[in-house]
């Protein structure tokens, strides 16, 4: 059977062109496969026929879960990864492979029966024996160690977990273009796929440029696929282009998305009637068409495609809901949106009065990942039922929220009690007054965060409400009135002081944050600029506390001392960052002050020697020793000839990580030692496992030199001359 890695069971899956009572059909030959393989196996427990029982109890939970049976499917993918486990415990480099395969689809069923949690813990699983392989089987084992880090990144999503995510992903598409390059058409479509995915989250966690070049480079690979096999690519590209028009949309270019999602929903619509699998991405093309066309003006259009992609979803969740529920939730709450901009406001408010439903199962399942698109959604709910003038059924869908999470999730009820009363603040009279004696009441009383959570966004939100409230000096006799204490200095905390620490603190550089700092010395020296601070660790308390820390040693020292070190720091990690020596001589010229830096622990020994050649030797003769190998030859030479062991350390540094020749670093490295009178420890014998990996050539010369240095420099070290000579010579 194969194994399916990569792709968390999403509820519709089978061949292209297959129906679903096909599918249905498939599974009767399956189970009768799984008997026939479990009588032989209860007959003869040999290891290939209990192996023989796991694959046909994969390949029956494959098209069970194909069905939409995801529970059905969780019972033999169980047996099945029981089975492996068993027989990887018996002879684990025999069966790891299939272990760490059967581990992932058995994440994969949990996820489709909805225990994302779970799911991730499984994925995680497997994932680690992969790369335990990979380490020892590289060759084999790197397509599937790709294809399991991309398949936990979508795990870990759907699980609310979008930062690890992206960076699973990323690594599988690191992995996947590495592999591209030895084989491309092998590999060229997994690339693609996973291209997609690290768009989808980079776009979840707000880097909507990155997102669109993922996007893009997708396409483009798809576009020449399909372009070469039309019959096996045409539909990977028409998700593609979905996916493209929909991170154009995001990024504000609808103009340019209204074409790319045109293309998709046409090549959706002819490739659906035979692969019903593609129904799903056409739903959510006729939604990124509906937006690119809301976004060009074309709002009744807009409104059709969106009606059609909904009743799309709605016919999805009917069968599989589990698979579809987050589907026709976002699919309602953009419809809710395009009513409301097509002047229904009632249509507006009852539309996403059905998504809300949908967005509080989803929440009540999984809270992390869907939270935030509940509340958001409630908010758009009960503005838009404000229009309409029915402030009430709005304030009555946020109670009824809270009430419905205060004992399922407490963090999500309390954020939704905040939002509730912010809502009371634009209400007609008396609300607002409710509102704020609300909030005060909240900060007064609340303790913040859970134990192990980091930042507080909800009393941030609380905070920033009453410091905008139209009444202020209501705000401060409701403090004094209900708080015992003074009041609060974030409360009188200035909007611009806020924004300026904010935009000091994130920076994009060093240079930068200086310049601010020079322009707007006396604000950020103030008082309330450590107020900002205090509000601000709230959300970022790590960024705030570097901050605090260098604020306090600016106002003692001074700007030049504070930050010196600092942009020198930043600026020898993008020398050390450079392409080619070509560019890092370039920013070497520019930058002249890193000649001056003492080099922090984790600067690569090479550029560590680039710097001590250059302060000594001069830049073109540094720069010759990285791009010239019979330079630095001759630099060797002339540092065996003198005696010098640092020179001779540069010198290895950069045989190992530039020209990749190891066996010559490690050995001018334990000359180097033994020549700078620090040769404790040194261990010629490990020589030895360098020399399958290195030229006679290289050996020979190596020998050559350390039988000279073992007649000029005999006494102390004989013994450690002739320990290096036998393990050079294999003699060892």
């Amino acid at each position: 059977m194969a194994y399916e890695v990569g792709t968390v069971d999403g509820g519709e899956r089978g061949p292209v062109g297959t129906g679903r009572d096909d599918l249905a059909e498939a599974v009767a030959p399956a189970r009768e496969a799984v008997e026939r393989c479990r009588e032989l196996a209860e007959r003869d427990p040999a290891a290939a026929h209990r192996r023989d029982l796991a694959l046909a109890l994969h390949d029956l939970a494959d098209r069970l879960s194909a069905t939409g049976d995801h529970e059905g499917a969780l019972t033999p993918a169980r047996e099945a990864a029981r089975l492996f486990a068993g027989l990887a415990k018996e002879e684990m480099e025999v069966f790891q492979p299939d272990l760490a395969r059967s581990v992932t689809s058995l994440a994969d069923k949990t996820a489709a029966a909805g225990d994302r949690t779970s799911a991730v813990l499984l994925a995680r699983q497997g994932l680690q024996l992969q790369r335990d392989l990979a380490k020892h089987r590289p060759a084999a084992s790197l397509p599937g160690l790709a294809g399991m880090l991309d398949n936990l990144a979508t795990h870990l999503a759907a699980d609310g977990e979008p930062a690890d995510a992206l960076a699973h992903a990323e690594e599988a598409a690191t992995l996947y273009g590495r592999l591209t390059g030895v084989d491309p058409e092998a590999f060229l479509p997994e690339y693609a796929l996973v291209l997609d995915n690290v768009a989808d989250h980079r776009a979840a966690l707000g880097d909507l440029s990155g997102a669109l070049t993922a996007s893009r480079e997708s396409v483009a690979i798809r576009r020449e696929l399909a372009v070469a096999r039309p019959a096996v690519h045409r539909q990977e590209l028409a998700v593609s282009l979905a996916g493209l028009a929909a991170h154009l949309n995001r990024i504000g270019e609808p103009e340019e998305g209204l074409p790319v999602a045109t293309e998709a929903v046409a090549l959706l619509r002819e490739l659906v009637p035979d692969a019903p699998v593609l129904r799903s991405p056409l739903a959510r093309a006729l939604g990124a068409l509906s937006q690119s066309l809301a976004g060009t003006g074309s709002r009744k259009e807009a409104l059709a495609a969106a009606d059609e992609g909904v009743a799309l979803w709605h016919r999805l969740v009917d069968e599989q809901s589990g698979a579809h529920g987050p589907g026709l939730a976002l699919a309602l709450r953009n419809l809710g949106r395009l009513r409301e901009t097509n002047e229904d406001p009632e249509g507006a408010a009852a539309t996403t009065r059905e998504a809300l439903t949908a967005y509080r199962d989803l929440a009540a399942e999984n809270p992390r990942a869907f939270g935030d698109d509940l509340v958001q959604t409630l908010g758009e709910l009960a503005r838009a039922l404000a229009r309409t003038g029915d402030h009430a059924s709005a304030v009555e869908a946020y109670e009824e929220c809270v009430a419905e999470f205060a004992e399922a999730h407490p963090p999500t009820a309390r954020r939704l009690g905040v939002e509730r009363s912010v809502f009371l603040l634009d209400c007609p009279a008396p609300h607002p007054s409710e509102g704020v004696r609300e909030l005060v009441a909240f900060l007064g009383r609340d303790t913040g965060t859970e134990p192990d959570d980091a930042t507080d966004p909800v009393t941030v939100r609380a905070r920033r409400a009453l410091r905008a409230h139209g009444d202020p000096r209501e705000v401060r006799e409701v403090w004094a009135a209900e708080i015992s204490g003074p009041e609060p200095d974030w409360l009188s905390l200035s909007a611009g002081t806020l924004e300026l620490v904010g935009t000091w603190m994130f920076a994009p550089d060093w240079p930068t944050s200086r310049d601010l700092w020079s322009r707007h010395a006396d604000a950020l020296g103030s008082d309330e600029a450590a107020t900002a601070l205090d509000e601000l660790a709230l959300l970022d308390p790590a960024t705030v506390q570097r901050h605090a820390a260098l604020r306090e040693f600016v106002l003692a020292h001074g700007v030049t001392a504070a930050y010196d070190p600092l942009i020198l720091s930043e600026q020898l990690a993008a020398w050390v960052g450079c392409e080619s020596w070509a560019e890092s001589r370039a920013y070497l010229q520019d930058h002249p002050r890193l000649l001056q830096v003492q080099p922090t622990p984790d600067t690569p020994l090479s550029h560590v020697a680039l710097l001590d050649v250059t302060r000594t030797e001069g830049m073109d003769a540094a720069y010759r020793l990285v791009e010239d190998r019979d330079a630095l030859q001759a630099y060797v030479e002339r540092a065996l000839d003198t005696g010098d062991g640092n020179a001779l350390m540069h010198a290895a540094a950069i045989e190992g990580q530039v020209f990749e020749d190891r066996l010559s670093s490690f050995a001018h490295a334990q000359v180097s030692m033994i020549l700078s009178g620090a040769a404790h420890g040194i261990e010629p014998e490990e020589l030895a496992d360098l020399i399958p990996r290195a030229t006679e050539e290289i050996r020979g010369r190596l020998l050559r030199e350390i039988a000279g240095l073992s007649v000029r420099y005999a006494d102390p070290h004989a013994e450690l001359w002739l320990r290096m000579i036998k393990a050079l010579s294999k003699a060892a």
